[in-house]
């Protein structure tokens, strides 16, 4: 079994425009309860670090992750003179399964 560690993301906009784009990830420090369920394989450099692949790789990585839940929060504030707009998705902090090889990388989510 490889190691687990917590992903979470979220994006935010402000009138449509990216504000913050961050993938959060940290080895977890006690055992994550549950068995392995979806997986996503990814190329991997030797020695690359967990962080700098799943930056190199975000589009599939989210698109994996966002088979789970995610919270999209929406808050407009308009006026006579102007339209403001602030968005921004979370996918919530999971634990995930981490499988190191010397050419690819298997991360699989933990239910």
């Amino acid at each position: 079994m490889g190691d687990e560690y917590l992903i979470g993301y979220r994006l935010t906009t402000q009138n449509s425009i990216l504000v913050s784009d961050r993938i959060s990830v940290s080895k977890s420090m006690t055992p994550c309860l549950g068995t392995k369920q979806e997986s996503l394989s990814l190329p991997r450099q030797p020695s690359q670090r967990l962080q700098s692949l799943l930056n190199n790789h975000e589009d599939e990585f989210i698109e994996f992750a966002t088979q789970q839940t995610i919270k999209l929060q929406s808050h407009q504030n308009i006026s006579n003179y102007a339209h403001v707009s602030s968005d921004s998705i979370t996918l919530p902090t999971r634990c995930y399964v981490v499988d190191f090889n010397d050419d690819s990388v298997t991360i699989s989510l933990l239910k």
